[in-house]
């Protein structure tokens, strides 16, 4: 369900034609300031700057709505299960509340489209990844009536060929591989994979406030659907050029030189990331260095001990860390295989299988379990 969504639109900030903060020249600055700290990790920073905005436009879902932007990016990988989401949900539900009002006054009112499609989308998608069907879809519904009429707005806002760039990808692509999805889609308009990509690879040259997250999808669905690593790790290495402080940026920027084989340079990234505590980089920086040491060491002991480590955890979130999850169960069935244990080996793979989303990981795995 969560190719209804496809939302993680978070980087797009502020609005559009004859709208208050576009003519606002001083306002879109800040919010393209408060943008830059957060990638920075200066969110005291991006908070202060959000709070100027406030004093400017109280009133208006630009404020709620970098409120979340913040705690979402300073609590990576938010879930529903951390202490600051209540928080998170709340200024999101006031992006909401502010946007139609904005639309009741004038359902024409582009600012007021865009945050209201923006509230509903991420609402859903956290109701889907905590595994609240209902609720997902009925935020998904609300969301999707916004997201459309955004459909004919890019040549307002360049911002909005993100949006229209997700939902025409994975609108074509997740029915494809995610076959139950098929049946909901038909009441959807139909998707175009590759004229999803443009819109998408447009965001992130001359959007605005949407360049990161553009940058981030495009990384995730090259490497993932198109089994192109090296437009992946293009995109990636635009990231960790932009904003070296950032740690995920770098674990991106390291799975993508993993899948290319370039292991040594690989290993000259561990220090940008592997001190972070949070499990997405544990489960992540040893998903990773149990491939370097399979494949380039060829150290089946530490590859193992890495692997076991990437996969010891029992809770984790599942937009980010379970693609390195299922890394780390293929990697042990690969040596399992290798040792002589078939019988494990299939263990390892059939859980592997049961949340791969890589095509080039779910072809590995369907040929070993076929034969």
């Amino acid at each position: 369900m969560r190719s209804l969504f496809f939302l993680w639109f978070v980087a797009v900030l502020t609005g559009q034609a004859r709208a208050q903060i576009m003519q606002d020249q001083a306002t879109q600055q800040l919010a393209s300031q408060v943008l830059q700290n957060v990638y920075l990790l200066q969110y005291s920073t991006a908070e202060s700057l959000t709070e100027r905005i406030y004093t400017r436009y109280p009133t208006h879902p630009v404020y709620p709505f970098l409120k979340a932007y913040i705690i979402s990016w300073e609590n990576f990988p938010l879930t529903k299960q951390k202490n600051a989401y209540p928080t998170y949900e709340k200024h999101l539900n006031s992006c909401v509340t502010l946007s139609l009002a904005m639309l009741k006054k004038n359902s024409a009112d582009v600012e007021g489209i865009f945050f209201a499609m923006m509230g509903y989308s991420l609402l859903a998608l956290h109701e889907s990844e905590s595994g609240d069907f209902m609720s997902s879809v009925g935020y998904g519904r609300k969301a999707f009536t916004y997201m459309k009429k955004g459909f004919d707005l890019s040549h307002v806002l360049p911002d909005f060929h993100f949006s229209t760039g997700l939902y025409k990808y994975y609108a074509d692509q997740y029915p494809q591989t995610h076959p139950i999805a098929k049946p909901v889609m038909a009441f959807f308009p139909d998707g175009n994979r590759q004229e999803g990509l443009q819109k998408l690879f447009l965001a992130s040259q001359i959007s605005q406030f949407s360049r990161v997250e553009s940058l981030l999808y495009l990384c995730s669905i090259y490497a993932k659907y198109e089994q192109n690593p090296y437009t992946a790790l293009d995109s990636a290495y635009k990231l960790v050029t932009l904003y070296p402080q950032h740690p995920f940026f770098w674990l991106k920027y390291t799975e993508h030189l993993v899948a290319l084989g370039r292991y040594a340079e690989a290993e000259l990234c561990y220090p940008k990331y592997q001190t972070r505590t949070e499990t997405v980089y544990a489960i992540g920086a040893n998903a990773l260095k149990g491939i370097v040491q399979e494949k380039y060491y060829k150290n089946f002991a530490q590859a193992k001990l890495a692997y076991r480590e990437a996969t010891q955890y029992e809770v984790y979130d599942t937009r980010y860390s379970q693609d390195y999850v299922a890394f780390a169960y293929t990697g042990l069935g690969r040596i399992a295989h290798q040792e002589g244990n078939p019988k494990m080996a299939r263990e390892y793979y059939k859980k592997a299988q049961k949340i791969a989303e890589y095509e080039s990981l779910k072809r590995e795995i369907k040929e070993y379990l076929k034969n």
